[in-house]
């Protein structure tokens, strides 16, 4: 049973005008209630839940609701309904917490942040800016109850959320491709040995890799007008997806995947994966780079980038995706195109899935600079 945290929980209620037809309706914003809870996931299940069912897309709800990330009401479900009639939701989207490490001038150190999600209005009632008003209510609350540093959100309509406040932040996409008759028993030459990742191991990972983290940007010097940031990889964000993938996978296959990620021991290297169902592809979630760089890294990052491949390819998936474009990618990349016939397309400035970052308060005084823009800062 999902429960929801004591925290200051806001409701609302004003009046709003809608067009075609004119009239004036009053309405109440808050939390959804168990009652409005369904039917918001029901809107976005029909909005995002492919290839489930509407039933399935709401047990997915409520099983990831119990994961680490999100248990005993870490996220929120928001939704705008009439006032006379609570039952009907009107629009809706949800909170997912973030751990936001920032660092600027005055220091360095870890903030609570969240992930806009499903955003999504009544087909009914779409064309008169309810989303508009529901953003605007949340940011309220992110801003003042939610005690929020910054929020992020993922889409293709950025000029949309850029006008109410969150901006746009540049990012790129490289995705790889292969040919019908590719072999993934093929010969590897000299590449080193690499293996699959087991769940097991994730979270000893995860704890590496944030504490290398936190030391990077705490030995940054920011700029008097800078703040840097980065979502922390830490286990209970990286195994999120690998939850919705195991859900999925069992649904529509009948067994979740056993692998998710790959890593080169000999060259302290790794990167976790995660199955997209909806979209038939293999998004590569993190790269973990050791702190100091070796001679093995390109060739180290295609043999885990093979080991993608041979997943993608036991799910029937079409692609790898990609959300990082480094030297080390792009060097690892070019060594599979010449090698193995291995297609790599970079995409610099990606159309889809944009992120947007909007700070406390919509404070714009300092330049953005947000590091280890990957796919598993994504919900």
């Amino acid at each position: 049973m999902e429960q929801s945290l004591p925290l200051k929980a806001t409701t609302s209620h004003f009046t709003f005008a809608l067009h075609n037809p004119d009239r004036v309706i009053a309405i109440t914003f808050g939390e959804a209630t168990p009652e409005q809870l369904v039917s918001c996931r029901k809107l976005a299940g029909a909005e995002f839940g492919t290839p489930l069912a509407e039933e399935d897309y709401i047990e997915q709800e409520q099983y990831l609701g119990q994961k680490p990330l999100v248990k005993d009401g870490g996220w929120r479900v928001w939704c705008l309904s009439p006032t006379n009639d609570r039952s009907e939701v009107l629009a809706t989207c949800k909170t997912i917490p973030r751990e936001l490490l920032v660092s600027r001038v005055s220091g360095t150190g870890s903030h609570k942040a969240y992930c806009i999600a499903s955003v999504v209005t009544n087909p009914r009632y779409r064309g008169h800016g309810l989303a508009s008003r529901l953003l605007e209510l949340v940011a309220e609350w992110l801003d003042g109850p939610g005690d929020a540093v910054a929020s992020i959100l993922y889409s293709s309509i950025g000029d949309f959320y850029h006008r109410r406040g969150w901006r746009k932040i540049p990012a790129s996409l490289a995705s790889l491709s292969w040919p019908d008759d590719f072999s993934s028993s093929q010969d590897r030459g000299q590449l080193p040995e690499t293996r699959t990742l087991s769940g097991m191991e994730v979270p000893k990972l995860c704890d590496r890799d944030v504490g290398d983290v936190e030391c990077q940007l705490t030995e940054l010097v920011p700029g008097p007008d800078e703040s840097h940031l980065c979502v922390l990889p830490s286990t209970n964000i990286i195994t999120w997806l690998h939850s919705r993938s195991d859900f999925i996978g069992t649904k529509l296959r009948g067994t979740p995947p056993n692998g998710y990620g790959s890593i080169c021991d000999e060259a302290d290297t790794w990167l976790y994966w995660y199955h997209d169902f909806r979209k038939q592809q293999l998004d590569i979630q993190r790269v973990r780079l050791p702190t100091v760089a070796t001679k093995l890294q390109s060739a180290a990052l295609a043999a885990m980038l093979l080991d993608a491949v041979q997943e993608a390819r036991v799910w029937n998936f079409t692609k790898i995706i990609l959300w990082d474009s480094s030297p080390e990618l792009l060097g690892a990349m070019s060594l599979l195109q010449q090698e193995f016939r291995i297609k790599s397309e970079i995409e610099a400035n990606r159309q889809k899935s944009v992120p947007s970052l909007r700070w406390r308060h919509a404070d714009e005084t300092s330049r953005t600079v947000f590091h280890f823009n990957e796919f598993y800062t994504w919900s």
